[in-house]
């Protein structure tokens, strides 16, 4: 029963975060301004309930001091290049798709892990990784200027999946040297601070309330919690993450119910499920 509401909770938590982040984008900034800021705020709320994660793992650091500087760096850096990026392009980009595009992650994860963390890249991987590029060009239909281009809202969101699984990776090597609970606070507050110090370059102005930037964070928080319960819980990460991966056809149904999402639904859904083929023969 445990393992069940555990699973439960992630498929909601998992899926609310996106939705709500596409109905605001839609429906209380027109004009789009402020997301390099409103990305720092979200984010600052996440580092305030990342307080939280020692009750669930300890904190303690081990491993050498200028590797977790470094890897701190590089999760702060493409962790914050992802932010900006799908919060710019959010506006445009529906929320099913987002979550689509942005699984490109996975074998940008998969490559660097069999580079830097010597990792083994399968065939069985690289043919999911052609499913999933597949999937994505079925989905893209709307976001295309030509056979293979496609305008810069579809681009930021697939720049948005590279940066993620670049900064992933270096969180991954830093929850393997420190553990999870340091390794994932570093990874936060870094890309909080990179956020911060964007914000004040660009010096970009959130429009939106208070309530709005609360339940962003909240709900970006709980999306992370719930995977972290769910490893906790069932402790087999190859079955979590072939379970959870199902959470792109969730999406794009929940979008089209929730969000009126529903222009062109069977492409987007065949392209989900061709996608979520590939994402599973990664897994």
């Amino acid at each position: 029963m445990l393992e069940f509401l555990s699973y439960i909770f992630y498929f909601i938590a998992a899926s609310a975060s996106p939705l709500q982040r596409r109905w605001l984008a839609t429906t209380k900034n027109f004009d789009n301004k402020g997301q390099v800021h409103f990305a720092f705020q979200v984010t600052l709320v996440t580092v305030i309930l990342s307080l939280l994660l020692p009750v669930f793992k300890p904190f303690y650091l081990a491993g050498n001091l200028f590797h977790l500087i470094g890897l701190s760096l590089v999760c702060g850096i493409f962790g914050a290049g992802y932010y900006i990026s799908s919060y710019t392009a959010q506006k445009h980009v529906e929320a099913g798709i987002t979550t689509l595009v942005s699984n490109i992650y996975t074998p940008v994860t998969i490559v660097l892990a069999t580079i830097f963390l010597d990792e083994k890249l399968t065939a069985i991987q690289i043919l999911g990784t052609i499913l999933l590029l597949v999937g994505m060009l079925i989905v893209s239909k709307k976001h295309r200027t030509g056979k293979f281009r496609f305008d810069k809202y579809f681009l930021l969101m697939v720049l948005s999946g590279v940066v993620l699984g670049i900064s992933l990776t270096a969180e991954r090597a830093l929850q393997k040297m420190t553990g999870f609970t340091a390794g994932t606070m570093f990874s936060w507050w870094m890309q909080c601070a990179f956020l911060g110090l964007a914000t004040l370059m660009t010096e970009s102005r959130s429009e939106y309330s208070k309530k709005d930037i609360a339940i962003t964070g909240g709900l970006r928080f709980f999306q992370s919690l719930s995977w972290v319960i769910l490893i906790f819980v069932v402790g087999n990460l190859s079955l979590v993450s072939a379970i959870t991966t199902f959470k792109v056809v969730i999406i794009f149904v929940a979008a089209a119910i929730f969000l009126k999402e529903r222009e062109d639904l069977p492409r987007k859904i065949f392209g989900s499920v061709v996608a979520l083929a590939g994402l599973l023969l990664m897994k």
